[in-house]
């Protein structure tokens, strides 16, 4: 920072230095002046101007197409995908199509329409309402402002159930055997040994006196 100084002493500061004297703060009293390569700076500027372009969306319209008959867990399949789409910014538009007999019973297209929008609501709002166009019924979201994806919903435990009076743990050792107070019961005596060799020899004064 070289301070406040005319702008003919800045210049002759900045040839002197190799560097092109550029203004970087116009509005400012007085304006605000870096010493810079001018080229580098322009291709810098250049460059953040391109990457700030990229990084904003352009809003589509996208289609989720259904049918009066779809069934539960593909149309949730479905509404998570929109669900995206709405978190990244995008309209979304809900199609379902009739067929043949189907168009007899749009009563089923207008009561997944109401399902559609309760379980779009977190993320979204209503832009167009249920419109009735030859076989096609549609009904068109908006993103809602700052809207987050929802928590996931537990999942269903299962109970289990509790085990009958008077059973242990599974797993648990049988009590010991034993006599009514508890107590261990008695070991069965076994076969004798044979006397060992030792003890079946007697010695010689003990025999003559037997």
């Amino acid at each position: 920072m070289l301070g406040e100084m005319p702008t003919l002493q800045a210049l002759q500061i900045a040839r002197e230095r190799g560097f092109d004297l550029v203004e970087v703060a116009a509005e400012a009293r007085p304006p605000v002046c870096k010493l810079l390569d001018y080229g580098k700076y322009k291709y810098e500027q250049k460059k953040k101007q391109n990457k700030s372009k990229s990084k904003q969306h352009v809003q589509q319209v996208k289609e989720v197409r259904l049918r009066p008959l779809t069934g539960e867990h593909d149309l949730m399949t479905k509404l998570k995908k929109a669900q995206e789409m709405l978190l990244e910014g995008d309209k979304v538009l809900i199609t379902i199509f009739f067929r043949g007999r189907e168009q007899a019973h749009k009563e089923h297209g207008r009561h997944m329409m109401e399902k559609i929008k309760k379980e779009l609501d977190p993320v979204a709002k209503v832009e167009h309402e249920v419109s009735m166009t030859g076989p096609r019924m549609q009904m068109t979201f908006l993103p809602k402002p700052g809207a987050k994806a929802p928590a996931p919903k537990p999942a269903a435990k299962t109970a289990v159930p509790a085990a009958p009076p008077g059973e242990g743990a599974a797993g648990a050792a049988p009590p010991a055997a034993g006599g009514p107070s508890g107590s261990p019961a008695p070991v069965a005596p076994g076969p004798t040994a044979p006397p060992t060799a030792a003890a079946a020899t007697a010695p010689e004064g003990e025999k003559k006196h037997a």
